[in-house]
């Protein structure tokens, strides 16, 4: 077992060399095409039957009815916190709605779709807290 610091558009393991791959809070801060990106590398990582697990901010831009949900907290959560509060709510939506800044988080269906690309099986998302989400598969067997 060992572990690794590095830029995670660089970062390369040897095929099929491990069992389990997992992200924690660190893929919103890449772009949608590192990513999905990410992800076919990580597949080739894999031995078959090994998982990628990805728990991550997990939520869109408002057009599903659980995005909504998390925008409306988020809100409310700040909002009660006064003027300091405020000027977050203000700096979030500028840089989420410009698409600017260092976080990038992708929904559910992107995740799933992504992992569904890079040929893994048994993909699933489960919610959790907020906009904290798991998603996960399992590389198929060759």
């Amino acid at each position: 077992m060992s572990t690794s610091v590095c830029d995670l558009r660089k970062f390369d393991l040897p095929p099929a060399s491990a069992d389990l791959v997992v992200s924690s809070y660190a893929l919103h801060h890449l772009p949608d095409q590192d990513k999905r990106a990410l992800v076919a590398r990580v597949a080739r990582w894999l031995r078959p039957g090994g998982r990628l697990v990805i728990a991550d901010m997990m939520f869109g831009r408002g057009g599903s009815r659980r995005d909504r949900e998390i925008l409306r907290q988020k809100v409310i959560a700040l909002a009660a916190k006064g003027p300091g509060g405020w000027w977050r709510i203000a700096k979030n939506l500028t840089r989420y709605g410009l698409g600017v800044g260092t976080e990038h988080p992708a929904t559910p269906e992107f995740w799933q779709s992504a992992l569904r690309a890079a040929e893994f099986s048994e993909v699933v998302f489960q919610p959790a807290v907020a906009e904290a989400g798991l998603v996960y598969g399992m590389r198929s067997g060759i």
